[in-house]
């Protein structure tokens, strides 16, 4: 009778040690699956990852004339710039459009501001698109981000919290109401000149260089900036080898 219990007891021992094994096998199995995607991922993002064609852009930064520039352009023109740009845009499935000057280009008084402002707002206003536009009349890309970071500290300590924002908490409130990173940016003028409104917007984004003025931008020159983001290996923030 002991002797076929001990028996009985080692056989379930053996099964459950290889039940343990499959177990293990299984475990190991996923862990290299997971390890593998991420070394993936890592190399995709260090060699370049190609953009498919097919794969709609999420949000789009342009980048053109002055602040000065822009109290120029009266109502008409206004309509038109946003019109031809979500012209653009709305076939290649973007949810995003992000308009902002390249610089201040000299003193603007606030009232010149207020009316741009008013300007902006009726013609965004008059716009029925899939694509939400979002204008931001501000040439100091520095300047802004630092009232975003002091807002959010506000916030945190109205909250009687410790201020710890997130890397994501100030891309929302730095790119809102937009949700998304810009996928590209397109900058009007010399490539040699980076925009000063822009600061967040440029770590992760490919960038377009168009050395045409704010007032000849057309659908047809925001179409060859996406086709040439349709060519580009995505480095997300890395520089070629």
């Amino acid at each position: 009778m002991g002797q076929h219990y001990r028996r009985g007891l080692l056989r379930i021992d053996q099964r459950l040690t290889r039940i343990d094994a499959w177990h293990n096998v299984a475990v190991i199995g996923r862990l290299k699956s997971r390890v593998k995607e991420r070394v993936k991922a890592r190399l995709r993002r260090a060699l370049g990852s190609p953009v498919a064609s097919e794969e709609p852009l999420a949000h789009v930064v342009v980048a053109g004339g002055t602040l000065a520039d822009w109290t120029h352009f009266d109502q008409g023109e206004w309509n038109r710039r946003i019109g031809d740009l979500i012209e653009a845009l709305e076939r290649e499935g973007v949810r995003w459009l992000t308009l902002v000057p390249v610089s201040a280009g000299g003193s603007v008084d606030a009232e010149s501001v207020s009316r741009l402002d008013a300007t902006i707002d009726k013609a965004l206003r008059h716009q029925r698109s899939r694509v939400e536009v979002v204008v931001r009349p501000e040439p100091d890309g520095r300047a802004r981000f630092a009232r975003v970071v002091g807002r959010l500290r506000t916030d945190d300590a109205s909250r009687g919290v410790h201020s710890t924002a997130s890397e994501q908490a100030l891309a929302r409130a730095v790119l809102a109401p937009a949700f998304a990173e810009p996928d590209l940016v397109v900058v009007l003028g010399p490539p040699d000149t980076l925009p000063t409104s822009l600061v967040w917007e440029l770590a992760y984004s490919e960038i377009v260089f168009l050395d045409i003025p704010w007032s000849d931008i057309s659908a047809e020159h925001l179409q060859v900036a996406v086709d040439d983001f349709r060519r580009r290996n995505r480095r997300f923030g890395g520089i070629d080898a």
